[in-house]
Order: C-alpha cells, then sequence, then structure tokens
C-alpha cells in the first residue's frame, strides 16, 4: 500500500517487515519511547521481543518514506500466559485471539493520523475469525483513542507488564444497543472498574471541556 500524507513531500510505502529490517525496528522503537516515557504509559521491549514476531510469532507491518522506517505495527498471534486475556473477557480457552502488540510512529512524522491508520492495517490483516484485542495505559490518550474509533471497546482494566494499570481493548465484531450512558475520566479507575465488572464498556472518545472522557455504556436501562 502506498499513500502520501499530508505535509510530507515524499509519498509512503507500507509493506510487511521481515528479519533483514530488525535493526530499523528496534533503533525507531528506542527513539519513539524516549528516555522520558514511562513504563506505566508505554511498554518497553527488547530486541528479542521484535525478533521473535519476525521469526513467526506474528507479523509486521511498516511504513517508508524515502526508503527510511517512520512507523511500524506489530500483530502478535503467539502470546504468553500472562498476555492472554480470554480469562478476564469470559471468552473459551481455545477462542482464537490475536493482539495488537504495539506501534510507533518516528516524532517528526506524528499528528498525520499515521497510528490510527496502522490500527486500521493490522485489522486488515489479522484472520477474520480472530478477536482481536490491544492494552493500553489510561493515560496514553492518544492509543486507546484511536483504538476506540477502529472499533475496539474497553472490556476490562488489569494491572500487567509489572502492575502497570491497561484497558484490555476487543474488537470482536459485537456491539452493545446502549440503554444507559456514563462518561468517565480516564484517571477514575474505580468507577471504571466497577462498570466494567457490571457489564459495561467503554466505546468513545469524548471530549468535555477540553478534558478526554470515555463514553461507557450498557444494554441494561436500570444499570
Amino acid at each position: 500500500m502506498n499513500a502520501a500524507v499530508a505535509g510530507l513531500s515524499g509519498e509512503l510505502v507500507w509493506r510487511a517487515l521481515e528479519a533483514g529490517d530488525l535493526d530499523a525496528i528496534y533503533a525507531l522503537h528506542r527513539a519513539a519511547i524516549g528516555e522520558a516515557v514511562r513504563p506505566e504509559i508505554v511498554k518497553p521491549e527488547s530486541r528479542d521481543f521484535f525478533a521473535g514476531i519476525l521469526a513467526g510469532r506474528g507479523r509486521m507491518i511498516g511504513v517508508f518514506l524515502d526508503d527510511v522506517l517512520i512507523a511500524y505495527g506489530v500483530l502478535q498471534h503467539a502470546l504468553p500466559d500472562y498476555d492472554d486475556p480470554r480469562p478476564h473477557l469470559g471468552l473459551a480457552a481455545d477462542a482464537p485471539i490475536a493482539k495488537l502488540a504495539g506501534a510507533s510512529v518516528a516524532q517528526p512524522y506524528r499528528g498525520r493520523s499515521l497510528q490510527r491508520a496502522l490500527i486500521a492495517a493490522r485489522v486488515a490483516m489479522a484472520p477474520e475469525s480472530h478477536i482481536l484485542f490491544a492494552t493500553s495505559a489510561p493515560a496514553n490518550t492518544p492509543s486507546w483513542t484511536n483504538l476506540l474509533a477502529e472499533g475496539f471497546a474497553v472490556r476490562a482494566l488489569r494491572p500487567y507488564y509489572g502492575g502497570h494499570l491497561r484497558y484490555v481493548m476487543v474488537r470482536d465484531g459485537t456491539r452493545v444497543v446502549p440503554r444507559a450512558e456514563r462518561l468517565v475520566v480516564p484517571a477514575d479507575a474505580g468507577t471504571q472498574s466497577a462498570l466494567l465488572a457490571a457489564g459495561w464498556r467503554g466505546v468513545e472518545a469524548r471530549s468535555v471541556k477540553g478534558e478526554p472522557h470515555i463514553l461507557y455504556v450498557s444494554e441494561h436501562a436500570d444499570a
């Protein structure tokens, strides 16, 4: 897939990433997270993680400008037990799943919807039979906002990656006919956890007086 992006003089080239791209992938990852990004917001990955994905644990798609990798997205098929969301979502242990396991965009090219485009590209790459999920820190507003916009819903809020809270966001084709709604700020973990335990799901990003909120909905009118 080739595409031009507003504000860039060249044309972007999208392609599947391969083992030979490992150095560029890891360099972009390290540059994108930077020293200032805390692990409670973005999980740092090892070089071995990316090598494993490229060796068959998943697939990666990259975005190139003038032969330079400026963005990538990970679709992971083989998951460690700690990363398996099925027990927390009431899914069968053999339900086919895949994870959108991170994306990076080089600093000069942010703000041009590349992260959202990478989500859509990985959704298109995944088998139709698979339930897709991703994790996102409540403080990482661009991440969960883009996931919500691409059809993912907040289904759980759990500690991950050393005890850091993450939304578990799922795209499984199901929709709730809302009969009750609540707007909640992402920092309010207690309210969100209670709503999610009662079967609510977060479905849309909203801005209230300039502050990001998540719209939670329930199919029960008396919720």
